[in-house]
């Protein structure tokens, strides 16, 4: 029974966050941003072309809003960016290429986060060319 009592109060301590390097409210931001779909050929105004395009759609899971940027890749081994700043708890974003290769990926940090940099669009270009 002792331990009971105080268990109780050690588990209401960390359920309420009060220490922030508790594993109830730490995550990996990455692991927020979850593909929803994904599709070819979508029509797509800013394509000449929509017959190839690729995109892909991809939702805020977390509790906490993220600013975003998601790449995708052009048949060309350009990587096309999107971003997007403040996404909300439950809101999506849509990336595409207009002639599509299929793959993307993306970077993400708590909305406003200016100690994490995000990769410039020149950054994401040199480092997904070197992992082809």
């Amino acid at each position: 029974m002792t331990y009971t009592f105080t268990l109780i109060p050690i588990l209401l301590i960390l359920n309420l966050g009060i220490f922030n390097h508790s594993p109830f409210s730490e995550y990996d931001q990455n692991e927020c941003l979850v593909k929803t779909s994904s599709e070819w050929g979508s029509n797509c105004s800013a394509c000449m072309n929509s017959k190839g395009s690729y995109r892909v759609n991809l939702r805020n899971e977390c509790g906490t809003n993220l600013d975003v940027v998601v790449a995708v890749k052009e048949k060309t081994n350009r990587w096309r960016t999107f971003r997007v700043n403040n996404l909300a708890p439950g809101d999506s974003v849509s990336a595409y290429a207009c002639d599509g290769a299929g793959k993307y990926t993306f970077w993400t940090r708590n909305a406003g986060d200016n100690k994490t940099m995000l990769p410039t669009d020149e950054e994401i270009q040199i480092e997904m060319s070197e992992k082809k």
